[in-house]
């Protein structure tokens, strides 16, 4: 089917790169603007507005590329039923859905609960904050893994293989996550200990 000029194909597959390009790069802004607020670790009002602002255009770029998605199976859901990248990617998005939600519903709240003061004097916060780092790693990982996806015409593997070679990558990003954690928070297994005492 074609629209004017351009086949309809082509505008779903526009909207669909237009999806991945708005929510990875709004899930980078968000990663950028979390560690910046972490060198001192203390969140501003500015810095926490534009961690929602970016979690909303993640939001928003991901309604796009799961619609434009579903429309582009629409056009041959034979061929796409059995596109090793196609379903990959998929899976991805999933991921990045129950990861966004996360952090939109836990994440947030909590760093707003904390805005202006000093991280480290928050006990809870040193507690619960490995979780925030591990979701910053799923999301950096899944966007590239889509991102990479999409700009690939053919991937030459299989389903599994490209969702091992995923995985792989993902539990390497969260081992750098501890990692991170580790730097921001030294004193966190100390003080875990101190308190279970």
């Amino acid at each position: 089917m074609y629209l004017g000029f351009i086949e309809l194909k082509t505008l779903y597959l526009i909207l669909h790169l237009f999806g991945i390009a708005l929510g990875a790069g709004a899930a980078f802004f968000s990663d950028i603007m979390f560690f910046s607020a972490m060198k001192d670790m203390k969140f501003s009002n500015t810095e926490i507005r534009f961690l929602k602002l970016g979690s909303r255009t993640v939001w928003i770029g991901l309604g796009v590329l799961v619609i434009s998605g579903v429309l582009l199976f629409t056009t041959d859901p034979a061929r796409y039923a059995h596109s090793a990248k196609f379903l990959a990617k998929m899976t991805i998005v999933a991921v990045i859905i129950v990861n966004g939600y996360i952090f939109h519903t836990i994440h947030i709240p909590r760093i707003m609960r904390h805005a202006r003061e000093e991280l480290p004097s928050s006990d809870e916060f040193k507690r619960k904050s490995i979780s925030m780092f591990v979701s910053g790693a799923v999301s950096v990982t899944s966007w590239i893994s889509a991102v990479i996806l999409g700009a690939f015409k053919k991937v030459p593997y299989d389903y599994l293989e490209i969702m091992m070679v995923y995985m792989l990558i993902l539990s390497s990003a969260v081992f750098v996550s501890f990692f991170l954690h580790g730097r921001y928070f030294p004193k966190l297994g100390k003080n875990l200990t101190d308190s279970n005492m």
